[in-house]
């Protein structure tokens, strides 16, 4: 066995791992903001008169796309097989991001 290659080869996971980690909580930031201005922008126009909004519908879709999101993530954690250093780093660069 040869310990540098080892070496190498878990610098290299921990390193996606911290990249992939940090862009993933900046992708999530920037999601959560545009759902924000989104929300904003429709309690603007309601309290114009400009449209009306079926809340109870609202709440239905907006679950089911959370749903969806979460089952692909569900899945795709199950079909890769990440190493610890991957791991590892993705929980720092996600700290860091």
């Amino acid at each position: 066995m040869n310990w540098e290659n080892l070496l190498t080869d878990l610098g290299y996971a921990g390193f996606a791992g911290f990249v992939v980690g940090f862009a993933v909580k900046k992708l999530i930031n920037l999601f959560l903001m545009f759902v924000g201005l989104y929300l904003l922008s429709l309690f603007w126009l309601q309290s114009k008169g400009i449209i009306e909004i079926n809340w109870e519908q609202f709440w239905v879709l907006f679950k089911s796309l959370f749903q969806g999101v979460d089952t692909f993530v569900k899945g795709a954690l199950k079909t890769v097989a990440f190493s610890s250093a991957f791991v590892g780093g993705f929980f720092l660069g996600f700290k860091a991001g």
